[in-house]
């Protein structure tokens, strides 16, 4: 077998070099057929060790679109902003001013740990304090990215950065003029629905719901049909859309969303016979995203059937393909959805 020889970059300019390295280092979100996770920063993370000035080249590709899905990831993102925050005082050249850079942020399932007992300062050590979430780091570089999504059990990191960015806000000569100290306007939340009150309770919490422009809902993260009927019996009507929309969307605070322009949510559409190829597979399902142009305005809205939306231009149905992992037991199947890289490849654009 002859081997490659490697290719000639001295043949090209320094800007189609840096061109071809910034796109080198794109994240792959898309999953493999196989079961062993990869690093979708993989290749940028190679790239920033090449030179100071690749580094600086890539790691704009590498911060667009960051994904944490895991605690351990949004400790370790932490780490290096406390990085960048070093360097900055040293006047290093690693220095890398994160905030404004990023476009989305992700935040998987990521339950908020229990207090820690207290333990005496004799035995304290400096792992403690880097394995915890410093959200006076965490805050200006989150509420930069114009677009936010989040699990539903992850809210609490939402609520630590509003927290921090409000408390240096108010203490502004003019907080009422100033602009809020965030730039998101495109949130999107994922899984079961759990409590608005923290937000809605709160002067920050309140404000940042006030200035969302576009809310968007991925849910259920698992969904459950019985192996009788060949589709979801909650669905039987797909043809003219005449199913209402879900019960939990009269829960929804919509009088808090002050700006709110659009809406949208996903409409699983599970179609599974009972001569299932596999018990256990991954298969990519039709999911129906339907989107809102006049959302509810107040608590006393009273939402129609999906087709009377459609019918009169007020909702837009399209229907995109996610990932799902089929399981199975004696007398149903259990589909989990894959709104992590539906989300992360923009597929739920």
């Amino acid at each position: 077998m002859q081997a490659t020889s490697p290719f000639p970059f001295g043949n090209l300019s320094t800007e189609l070099v840096l061109l071809i390295f910034a796109h080198a280092a794109r994240p792959t979100f898309v999953k493999t057929g196989d079961d062993v996770p990869k690093n979708p920063y993989a290749s940028a993370l190679s790239l920033c060790r090449v030179s100071k000035v690749v580094r600086r080249t890539v790691l704009p590709e590498l911060l667009r679109t960051i994904f944490l899905p895991e605690y351990d990831n949004v400790t370790a993102f932490v780490r290096a902003l406390r990085m960048q925050q070093v360097f900055a005082l040293q006047e290093n050249d690693l220095r890398f001013d994160y905030a404004g850079r990023i476009d989305r942020i992700w935040f998987g399932q990521i339950c908020e740990p229990p207090p820690q007992a207290p333990v005496h300062s004799s035995f304290a050590s400096s792992t403690t304090s880097e394995r915890d979430i410093d959200f006076s780091l965490l805050a200006p570089v989150v509420l930069s990215a114009p677009s936010l999504a989040l699990d539903f059990e992850s809210l609490w990191l939402l609520y630590g950065c509003l927290e921090s960015a409000w408390s240096s806000h108010v203490n502004t000569n003019d907080s009422i003029r100033v602009p809020p100290p965030w730039r998101i306007n495109n949130l999107t939340l994922v899984g079961e629905f759990n409590r608005w009150r923290p937000l809605t309770s709160t002067a920050e919490g309140s404000a940042f719901l006030a200035s969302i422009s576009r809310l968007s809902f991925l849910s259920p993260a698992r969904a459950q049909t019985h192996l009788l009927p060949t589709y979801d019996p909650c669905f039987d009507d797909l043809e003219h859309r005449k199913y209402p929309l879900p019960e939990w969307m009269t829960s929804v605070p919509w009088e808090s969303f002050k700006h709110l322009q659009t809406v949208s949510l996903v409409l699983p559409r599970i179609v599974l016979t009972v001569a299932a190829k596999t018990c256990l597979s991954e298969e990519n399902v039709d999911v129906e995203l339907l989107t809102l142009f006049d959302p509810p305005r107040s608590a006393y809205w009273e939402p129609k059937d999906i087709s009377a939306y459609i019918e009169s231009g007020e909702g837009r149905v399209v229907s995109v393909g996610v990932r799902t992992k089929l399981g199975y037991s004696p007398i149903q199947f259990t589909v989990s959805f894959d709104w992590e890289e539906a989300w992360t490849c923009g597929l739920l654009k």
